[in-house]
């Protein structure tokens, strides 16, 4: 009987060992996902940039330009099995698009220190 208690408290001992390390496994799957599509994030903002630029030579309409670019960043993040939220990709390109006319703003006679 010594036996099987011996066994029973070992497969009791493995089962909650199990319950707390595949949560944690989890979360370290989640973690390095995260990390991963963070480190990714500056490559991504730097092809959307190439991308609105040459959007910007190619279309006079700005709707036509943010079309071209979400298809092309679609298309590459497709070719490199890369999963990318293409609402964030819109929204990003909106952001740029806003802070790039408040940074290039035409300057006003007299504030430019004229």
């Amino acid at each position: 009987m010594t036996m099987n208690m011996e066994w029973l408290q070992l497969i009791v001992s493995v089962l909650a060992g199990l319950a707390t390390a595949i949560p944690l496994a989890i979360k370290l799957v989640e973690y390095v996902q995260k990390a991963v599509k963070e480190k990714n994030w500056g490559k991504v903002l730097d092809m959307v940039m190439k991308y609105m630029a040459t959007a910007e030579e190619k279309f006079d309409n700005g709707a036509d330009r943010k079309e071209w670019v979400l298809a092309m960043v679609k298309a590459s993040s497709e070719t490199v099995n890369y999963d990318i939220d293409m609402e964030v990709i819109s929204k990003l390109i909106d952001d740029l698009c806003r802070m790039s006319k408040t940074v290039n703003a035409p300057v006003e006679a007299g504030e430019a220190g004229e």
